[in-house]
């Protein structure tokens, strides 16, 4: 039994080990190219699997002509990846941490179920942690987006099907 214990809690971690996001440096103001904005997005895009909430700055900046944003609003979003990405991907991988921590609480027979909710506790306090970040992009991007500006987020949203549909013009 214990040997099926330690084979399964195994495979948790090997199943989830991947989704920890190794950060790059992005603490400088300097403009990404659009790959580096497309490391960027695969990397939030693990991040939007366990944190719920779709993570759109990758593709507003990747696509920032095309939306018709201005250079105070680039600067905007820019200053707002420099105080706030490193903080949110140490978080996540803290969730990911987390949860295969709870994935082999589970399978402990000396914990007690108070205490795997308690770890489950911690997860969704992490995970509000989160959205609080991701929340404070969105309010940057309802402030000062245009209605063109959104119609035209629109339009570049049909480009990905994980994100298309989800504006509601």
């Amino acid at each position: 039994m214990e040997k099926l214990a330690h084979r399964t809690a195994a495979a948790v971690f090997l199943l989830c080990a991947p989704l920890t996001v190794w950060a790059t440096d992005l603490s400088q103001l300097a403009p990404l190219s659009d790959s580096q904005w497309d490391k960027i997005y695969a990397q939030v895009g693990l991040l939007d699997k366990v944190a719920y909430f779709p993570s759109l700055l990758p593709v507003i900046m990747k696509h920032r002509d095309v939306i018709g944003l201005s250079s105070a609003q680039v600067q905007a979003f820019r200053l707002w990846r420099k105080e706030n990405y490193q903080q949110m991907v140490d978080l996540m991988n803290e969730i990911i941490q987390r949860r295969i921590e709870l994935s082999k609480a589970s399978l402990n027979a000396r914990m007690t179920n108070e205490q795997i909710l308690g770890k489950q506790q911690e997860i969704f306090d992490l995970q509000a942690q989160v959205l609080q970040i991701r929340l404070s992009c969105r309010q940057l991007v309802i402030t000062t987006f245009s209605t063109e500006q959104w119609g035209n987020l629109g339009f570049v949203l049909e480009e990905y099907p994980q994100l298309s549909g989800l504006l509601d013009l």
